[in-house]
């Protein structure tokens, strides 16, 4: 073997692992051993949880478009004067209808929200959680903190499991996720937007946040009390955030909660 085929030999076999489904399991019977591996990483590990989490999420809008399709016939209601249209404006409305019951706003553009979300609320929780850290006095890196966040994100993969199996049994959709029942439906300003921001915490959601706190105290090297407290703003301030495309969509008219799918948490 020549000289420069060794040097490509100890190229590939230095090259870190990104993928480590071995971890999987171990995130929940073993957390801080888990997490501690994890925090050892100086490259980003955090593609198998992002990777799990996306196949769930797109199995979960499978499970439920044939509950989305029947909704979407039944929501639809002929106009009063529809007789009085024209044929032209008859046949768009029809064609509207069919196409609001169709698989592109029943699979595709829900599965498309839904690996968005998840992906938009993983980067955010990361990037806001190294700024709290570093603001902190942490010199934890960035890849550290989006490593943990995707790990610790796990326990959201259990929600989908439990409320994909809830939605094929019952026939259809979650209403009032979360805490979000402890307030009424039709609350209006501040309540609604406190509504909207207990949909996303159940008790997966604080298995979350019991493993960011784990993980922040391993990879900031700050004190655990001082972690704990910077882990919990992360949380206010990612909240705060999710909750507003709900707000908004609940302030406009027909379209009350609407805006909150865009999170995934």
């Amino acid at each position: 073997m020549t000289e420069a085929e060794l040097e490509n030999l100890d190229v590939i076999e230095e090259r870190p692992r990104r993928v480590h489904f071995e971890w999987l399991l171990p995130t929940f019977f073993r957390p801080r051993r888990t997490l501690t591996a994890v925090s050892e990483q100086s490259h980003a590990v955090w593609i198998t949880p992002l990777l799990v989490l996306s196949v769930l999420a797109i199995v979960a809008v499978l499970a439920a478009s044939p509950v989305r399709q029947l909704a979407a016939q039944m929501g639809s209601e002929i106009p009063p004067d529809f007789e009085w249209w024209s044929p032209e404006q008859q046949q768009q409305f029809m064609e509207a209808q069919a196409n609001s019951s169709g698989p592109m706003f029943t699979i595709v553009f829900p599965a498309l929200g839904a690996v968005l979300g998840l992906w938009v609320s993983w980067f955010l929780l990361g990037s806001i959680l190294h700024l709290a850290l570093t603001l902190a006095g942490s010199r934890s890196t960035n890849t550290a903190a989006l490593n943990l966040a995707g790990w610790a994100m796990l326990p959201l993969a259990l929600r989908m499991i439990v409320q994909t199996i809830a939605v094929m049994a019952n026939k259809q959709l979650i209403a009032g996720q979360g805490l979000s029942g402890f307030i009424a439906a039709d609350a209006t300003g501040f309540l609604l937007y406190l509504r909207s921001m207990l949909g996303f915490v159940d008790i997966y959601f604080l298995w979350m946040v019991a493993l960011l706190l784990t993980g922040a105290a391993i990879i900031s090297g700050l004190r655990r009390g001082k972690a704990w407290l910077t882990v919990l703003a992360t949380v206010l301030i990612l909240l705060a955030l999710q909750a507003l495309p709900g707000f908004i969509g609940g302030q406009l008219d027909g379209l009350s909660g609407a805006g909150s799918g865009f999170f995934f948490f």
